[in-house]
C-alpha cells in the first residue's frame, strides 16, 4: 500500500499520513502538483490511500485498488492519543471487525488470510469508527462520519 495527501496538505494532514504509513509499514509520498494519473502511476499496482482535508484538518480518505479503481470514500475526523508512535514492526497489523468497512479493509489491506495469533498492531474497524491500537493501547482513532463504497465505475468524488 502507498499513502499520499491532497495537493496542499496542512501539517495535521501530513501528520495523519505519516501515522498511517508508520502503522501499516508502507510508503508515504508527497503529492505536490501530481495529477491523479501520475499519482496512480506511482503506486506500482498496490492499494493507494489519499488523505484529504476539510477546513484545514484531515477530513477524508479515498482508497483505490491495485487496478486504479476507486473503491472507498470516507469522511472522517481524527482523534489522537497521548501514546507514542507505533514501535512494533514484526508483522503487519491485524484487521478486526464486522460489517461492510471491515470486510473491505481486510480485502484491500490484508488479502491473505492470517491466523489470529498475537499481533501487537491491530486495526479495529466498525461502520462508525477506525481504531489503531498497539498492544491494546489506542494510538489514534478516526471517527467515520460517512462513507461510500464504490464498485469502481465512478471516481468516488
Amino acid at each position: 500500500m502507498q499513502i499520499t495527501s491532497s495537493r496542499k496538505p496542512s501539517a495535521g494532514t501530513r501528520t495523519l499520513c505519516k501515522l498511517l504509513a508508520s502503522f501499516y509499514d508502507c510508503d508515504y509520498f508527497n503529492r505536490g502538483k501530481m495529477g491523479m494519473e501520475d499519482v496512480l502511476g506511482q503506486t506500482e499496482g498496490s492499494t493507494l490511500m489519499i488523505v484529504g482535508e476539510y477546513h484545514g484538518n484531515p477530513g477524508s480518505i479515498t482508497m483505490y485498488d491495485p487496478h486504479g479503481s476507486c473503491v472507498l470514500s470516507l469522511y472522517v475526523s481524527l482523534s489522537l492519543s497521548t501514546e507514542p508512535y507505533p514501535r512494533s514492526r514484526q508483522t503487519k497489523p491485524f484487521i478486526e471487525g464486522e460489517g461492510e468497512l471491515a470486510s473491505l479493509f481486510s480485502r484491500l489491506l490484508q488479502p491473505d488470510p492470517v491466523e489470529d495469533a498475537f499481533r501487537p498492531l491491530k486495526m479495529l474497524v466498525s461502520d462508525s469508527r477506525l481504531d489503531f491500537l498497539e498492544a491494546d493501547l489506542t494510538l489514534f482513532s478516526l471517527k467515520v462520519r460517512t462513507y461510500r463504497i464504490s464498485d469502481g465505475d465512478d471516481n468516488c468524488s
